[in-house]
C-alpha cells in the first residue's frame, strides 16, 4: 500500500468515530452543595423510615411485638403489652415484645451522620475536607452529654455514678444485665448483689453523697438504686425512701447518654 494512504490532506489528525470520543470531565459543584446537599437528602429519606408506627418521631430503643410488623419506641407499647398492637390491633403478649437491635444500631448510626452533615457547628468532618487540614476537634463536637463527659475528665472530676450503688432487679432483655453492669463501673458506680432495704438503718447512715445530682434536688441524698427493666413484667412495689430509691433501666441510660444524673418522676 502507498504510504500516504491513511492520510489526511493538509496533514490534518484523523478524527474519532462517534460514539469513541472520551467523555468530558464531570463538572465540579460549589463546595457547600452537591455530595453533601445529596447526603442530606438521603439521609432525610432514611429517617422518614425509622419512625415509630404510633408517636411519629425517631425510633428510641425500638422494639417489634411480635404478631405484626409494626416498629414502636419501647415507651409508646408500655401500655399495650398484655392488649394489642396500637396500629393494627393484633394481640401483642410480653413474650412477643422483641427488641430490634440491628435496627437500633442503624439509627444510632444515622444520629452520628446527621450530626456530621448538618449544621456548621457540627460539621467538623465537611470543615477538614474543605480545608484539607485537621481542625480542632472541640468547636464541631457534639454537644451536652458527649461534651460534659469531656470536660468533666479533663477536669478530673469524680464519675458519672461516683457515690452510686444499684442493684438491678429482675430479669432483663431489653437491656442486657452484663452491659447495665459494664456501664455500672465504667461510670464510677457499684453494683449490689443483695437489694437494700429502705427501713435498714445501715442502708440509711451509708456516709456517701451522688456528687452529679442536682444540689436542689432530694435525690442528692439518694445513693443506692433498684433498676428494673421497663417492657419487663417484673413489677415491685414502689420505692422511693430516704437513700433508696427505684429507677427503670430506660432513666438509667438516659443518664448515661445525657452524661447527667437525671431527676427520677415523683
Amino acid at each position: 500500500f502507498p504510504a500516504n494512504r491513511w492520510a489526511m490532506p493538509g496533514n490534518r489528525q484523523p478524527r474519532v468515530r462517534s460514539g469513541n470520543e472520551p467523555r468530558p470531565a464531570p463538572t465540579m459543584e460549589p463546595e457547600g452543595r452537591g455530595a453533601w446537599a445529596h447526603s442530606r437528602a438521603a439521609l432525610d429519606r432514611l429517617e422518614k423510615l425509622l419512625r415509630c408506627s404510633r408517636c411519629t418521631h425517631i425510633l428510641r430503643e425500638p422494639v417489634c411485638l411480635g404478631g405484626c410488623e409494626h416498629i414502636f419506641c419501647s415507651n409508646c407499647v408500655s401500655d399495650c403489652i398484655g392488649t394489642g398492637c396500637p396500629v393494627c390491633y393484633t394481640p401483642a403478649w410480653i413474650q412477643d415484645v422483641k427488641i430490634n437491635r440491628q435496627l437500633d444500631s442503624m439509627i444510632q448510626l444515622c444520629s452520628k451522620l446527621r450530626n456530621l452533615v448538618h449544621g456548621d457547628k457540627l460539621s467538623g468532618v465537611k470543615a477538614c475536607l474543605q480545608r484539607k487540614a485537621c481542625e480542632q476537634e472541640e468547636k464541631y463536637e457534639i454537644p451536652e452529654g458527649p461534651q460534659r463527659s469531656r470536660l468533666n475528665k479533663e477536669q478530673l472530676l469524680p464519675k458519672l455514678f461516683d457515690g452510686c450503688y444499684f442493684y438491678l432487679g429482675g430479669t432483663f432483655k431489653h437491656h442486657p444485665k452484663d452491659n447495665l453492669i459494664k456501664l455500672v463501673a465504667a461510670a464510677g458506680g457499684q453494683v449490689l448483689s443483695r437489694k437494700p432495704k429502705p427501713d435498714s438503718d445501715v442502708t440509711q447512715t451509708i456516709n456517701t453523697v451522688a456528687y452529679h445530682a442536682r444540689p436542689d434536688s432530694d435525690q442528692r441524698f439518694c445513693t443506692q438504686y433498684i433498676i428494673y427493666e421497663d417492657l419487663s413484667n417484673h413489677r415491685s412495689e414502689r420505692v422511693r425512701q430516704g437513700k433508696v430509691w427505684m429507677a427503670p433501666s430506660s432513666w438509667f441510660i438516659d443518664c448515661v447518654m445525657s452524661f447527667e444524673l437525671l431527676p427520677l418522676d415523683s
